[in-house]
């Protein structure tokens, strides 16, 4: 196991042993981590290219009474620091790995960072809705973490790919996009996309009109 796989257990280890982790669910490249290490796809599909562990909140409001999670992973020894331009909550472990969080912006939403009923404070971004519908538990190392189904997962890399600012980004979701999309279930896949608005629809069949679509196995 490497260093970052054995900070991120440890990451995990804290969230689980204190209650936090039944409210949160794992995106972005570690989930693809995980999607590996639990036969969801082949091992070697992608390859972990952040050390950024990103945290999806799955209630604003919840849990009731709050919890602090900054307070107890400073007492687990992490580093606890803010976003210099946002003030978003950022928990640091010793291999660099950065901890971030965010919620899924609804309704009108003016504003764009909260602070949750978990103690920290986490970013809000429109459409991430689906990640949080669309999830199943895994058993990593004996935990049981949340992570969005592949399918969904996809899906959501592909709606944002085209509001990506930084090429190195935006190609390396084209690549993970193209890698993950021969495994995923057909059926679920089709039914995801057809329940998204026909603007989302227009964009995954923009994405598919630059790339190849590959074939599912």
């Amino acid at each position: 196991m490497s260093e970052q796989a054995r900070e991120f257990l440890k990451v995990v280890k804290m969230l689980s042993d204190n209650g936090f982790l039944d409210h949160v669910v794992l995106i972005g490249s570690w989930a693809e981590y995980l999607y590996q290490n639990v036969g969801l796809l082949p091992k070697g599909t992608t390859a972990l290219r952040t050390l950024d562990i990103d945290f999806l909140i799955k209630n604003l409001r919840k849990p009731q009474p709050p919890m602090d999670l900054e307070d107890v992973a400073f007492k687990e020894g992490f580093a606890i620091d803010k976003h210099p331009l946002l003030g978003t909550t950022k928990i640091r472990t010793a291999s660099r790995l950065e901890i971030e969080f965010l919620i899924d912006q609804k309704g009108a939403g003016l504003e764009h960072v909260y602070r949750t009923a978990l103690g920290v404070t986490a970013q809000a971004l429109r459409g991430l809705d689906l990640l949080l519908k669309e999830t199943v538990s895994v058993e990593y190392m004996g935990l049981e973490i949340t992570v969005p189904i592949p399918e969904s997962y996809v899906i959501h890399k592909i709606l944002i790919n085209t509001d990506r600012k930084k090429t190195g980004k935006k190609e390396k979701d084209i690549q993970s996009i193209l890698a993950i999309f021969p495994y995923l279930n057909k059926e679920k896949y089709q039914e995801l996309v057809e329940s998204r608005t026909k603007k989302q629809q227009k964009i995954i069949d923009s994405f598919w009109a630059s790339y190849s679509l590959p074939t599912i196995k």
